[in-house]
């Protein structure tokens, strides 16, 4: 399935979805969802969604509910296409109508976490460069340490010396690099 007929019936989810909040405001309030008035809204029935203060707000409109009806359907098949995009392999019809089911309410948790995942990256940039600060400041203070038999930067129990004279001076990346089999040598 390519990404524009994903979109399509990412697209068709959505209004599956907005079709689902007309039958609801329908059985509800009998009359159609555009001409709910907010004060006809009973206090302790009030939508979770609406403010205090917002109970003598006019009704909406037909325009205001078109508009919004549309802009589901543009985030559903944005979300559906953009998945389409990415896994052209795995997705199917099922997989992208239901995605197009609940494109609005992810993207509504997307968008409120977005101020605490950019907290916590700058928390974690912070923190790496103050692990690295960290890391050069010990490893200064442990060539500072060296003996007096030691020159600057071998740490103790390393070897120095001529390799030609039988005494190979190891360094940090040799142990690393050494098979683990015992064998020895560079992979």
């Amino acid at each position: 399935m390519d990404w524009f007929m994903a979109a399509l019936v990412g697209a068709a989810g959505g209004a599956s979805m907005e079709a689902l909040d007309i039958i609801k405001s329908i059985k509800w309030h009998r009359q159609m969802p555009w001409n709910v008035q907010s004060d006809t809204v009973d206090p302790p029935q009030r939508r979770s969604d609406m403010r205090p203060g917002e109970e003598h707000l006019p009704a909406p409109g037909w325009k205001a509910y078109s508009v919004a009806a549309v802009l589901r359907l543009f985030v559903s098949g944005a979300l559906t296409a953009v998945t389409a995009a990415t896994y052209p392999q795995s997705t199917n019809p099922l997989a992208a109508f239901l995605i197009g089911l609940g494109a609005l309410s992810a993207v509504q948790q997307v968008t409120s976490l977005v101020p605490l995942m950019v907290k916590s990256v700058g928390r974690a940039a912070l923190g790496g460069v103050v692990e690295e600060a960290q890391q050069q400041q010990q490893a200064l203070q442990q060539q500072g340490q060296s003996g007096p038999g030691q020159p600057n930067g071998v740490l103790p129990g390393q070897q120095t010396g001529n390799p030609s004279a039988g005494n190979p001076q190891s360094g940090p990346g040799v142990a690393a690099q050494q098979d683990p089999s015992g064998g020895g040598g560079a992979m």
